[in-house]
Order: structure tokens, then sequence, then C-alpha cells
């Protein structure tokens, strides 16, 4: 495993080291120091350094230096397969989730209530124009991304591949679930689930693809470091090509709890509709087949999406909606920035 710093070089090196008790001045000559333009920014930038000073910028060439030297970042941790979630956005705290655009803009985890679960072998999965999903394994559903997406968030700190150690009690209170026996297996059987699978996700873009499980591996019976049991979890490495700037969002974990576990199309809605700033019209058909929705006529679908954008009013992730003609209009709630915005120091 490669250290994180690897991972999150600093923006500048010193090239020389001036020993303690040395008696040269630290200084920078305004006159020599070269600063270069936006489109010149990169660690090869003719900028003349001293001990223990910085380079002053202007807010426009910080801003893009920043900018730069984040896209390489992330772009050092798609390559390497490696990488701590976390140091990527920090802006992902404990009142948000971290969840790709392209699995909750697709039916990858539908909105379904059934008894009955699909089985599936290599079936492409209803998506946006600009992904292909092609999906193994059995259908996945709204309270196993609510598990995935905890899971995940328990992790965000360790690096990718890495064991993942919780109880159980601690997941079912990061998801506010009820404490019950049937909770546990529940659970237990979703992890399974996740495991058992194989996700194949290409954008036209070619900004992220990945190919793997959901969840690498797990285990049941271990003990912490205290002696205690736990789980264990670990993530594939490969999937933080899916974690970019540009196609994450983080998600209002509050606002999915009040919606609560039996609310699957309310649930699909608010992930969907979060990864959306400026929200476009959508059909109603369109919408019930990304859903993947048990309802087979569409007048009964189209009532149930009206009761659940309903409750993304009532969470406040929704300000208004209108169906009209069958065509949906959202109007998002712009309190939070939605976006994961990565930001890297540049001292």
């Amino acid at each position: 495993m490669r250290p994180i710093h690897d991972l999150f070089p600093p923006a500048f090196t010193i090239d020389e080291f001036t020993p303690p008790g040395a008696h040269d001045e630290v200084s920078i000559d305004s006159s020599s120091e070269t600063i270069p333009s936006d489109d010149q920014l990169t660690d090869q930038a003719p900028v003349k350094k001293s001990l223990g000073s910085r380079v002053r910028r202007s807010p426009a060439n910080s801003e893009a230096f920043l900018k730069a030297k984040t896209q390489e970042a992330l772009t050092r941790i798609s390559g390497t397969e490696q990488g701590v979630l976390q140091l990527a956005f920090p802006m992902w705290d404990e009142t948000r989730r971290g969840i790709p655009n392209d699995i909750v803009r697709s039916g990858l985890f539908t909105s379904g209530l059934s008894t009955k679960r699909k089985s599936m072998r290599d079936e492409r999965v209803a998506s946006l124009s600009n992904t292909e999903i092609v999906y193994s394994g059995d259908e996945l559903r709204q309270n196993d991304l609510t598990i995935w997406m905890a899971i995940v968030h328990l992790g965000r700190e360790r690096p990718l591949g890495e064991p993942i150690r919780f109880t159980a009690y601690r997941l079912i209170k990061e998801m506010k679930w009820r404490h019950h026996s049937e909770t546990y297996e529940a659970i237990r059987q979703c992890i399974e689930r996740l495991k058992f699978t194989s996700v194949k996700i290409s954008r036209k873009d070619k900004k992220s693809h990945y190919t793997g499980s959901l969840v690498r591996d797990f285990a049941f019976d271990e003990v912490d470091e205290k002696g205690k049991d736990c789980w264990v979890v670990r993530l594939e490495p490969a999937i933080a090509k899916l974690f970019l700037s540009d196609t994450t969002t983080l998600i209002e974990w509050e606002q999915r709890m009040k919606i609560g576990t039996r609310a699957a199309l309310a649930l699909w809605a608010h992930s969907f509709f979060s990864t959306h700033t400026d929200c476009i019209p959508y059909s109603v058909a369109k919408l019930h087949e990304l859903s993947k929705s048990d309802d087979k006529k569409l007048s009964n679908f189209r009532a149930r999406l009206r009761l659940a954008l309903e409750t993304l009013v009532k969470v406040e992730l929704l300000t208004d909606f209108s169906i009209n003609r069958d065509i949906v209009v959202v109007k998002r709630t712009k309190a939070y920035p939605q976006r994961a915005t990565p930001l890297l120091s540049a001292a």
C-alpha cells in the first residue's frame, strides 16, 4: 500500500535544504519571481522558491492551481486504484454520504418492493444515455443502497481495499433502523447480496469506468483490537474510479433517513434528483424506466411518483414540482452544495 502523501503530494517541494543555524536570510526576490498564467500552471511552473517562504498567488491563479492539483490527485487515485475518499472530498462530513452519480441515475438499485427478487445475468440496466451499466446478480433495491452507502461512509477514511470494521449495532445506528434480530439478519443478507454481484459501468465520455463487485469480501465473525465481535467488509480498490469530482454527489443523509425504508420510489427519486443541480424535465415514462418500478401500469406509477415528489418537498430536497402532460419538472432546494467539490491545500 502506497503512503497517502504519494497520492496527494504538496503543491511545492523544496529542492535545497538549509541546515539549522544557517545565517542566510530567507526571502523572495519579487523582481525575479515569475507567476505563470492559468494555462501554464503545472508542477514545472518557473516559480523561484526560498526555504520557509510561500509564493503568493492571485485568487484566480490559486483557484486554477488548486483545480489542477485536485485533478492530478484524483487521476492518480484512479490510475493506482488506491486512495482515501475522505481526502479527495473534504466536504464529505457526518451529514452527507458520497455516491457515484451513475449508480443512482439508473435502475441498478431499483424502487421495487415485491417479495421475490429478480436474478440477472449480464443484463443491461436502464440508465441515462451517457452511461452503460451491465449487471449480474440478484436484484438490488433501495435498502441495499442505504447499507452500501453507510459502509462506504464508515470506510471513507481508510485506504480502499483495507478492512472496514464495525459492529452491527453501529451500522444499524448509522441508518437509524430498528434494533431487532430481523434487522441484523436483513443486513447480513444484504452484504452477501452485494458481494455476489458483477457490475460493469462505463461512460461515453470515458471519465470513469468500473468492472467488479460492490463488495470484495466480508466476514461476520471477526474481533477488533479490543476483542469485541465485529463485522468486516472490504471494497474493491478500483471502485475509486467512480468517485471523481464531477461524477460524485454528496447526498444529505438526514433527508434520506426521514423518508423511511418502505417508501422505495421516494428513496430512489431522492438520490436521483440529488445528483441534479439544475433539474431538467423528465417524462413520467422515462422515470418509470430508470427506477425499474414494480408498477405495470403507467397510471399507477404516475400516482406513486406524485406522492414520492411530495415527500421530497417535505424533507426539503425540493421546493416544488409539477407533472403536466406527463412531463415532470422539479425545483431543487439550494441550501447546500450537493456536488462534491474537491479542495486541496497549496501550502
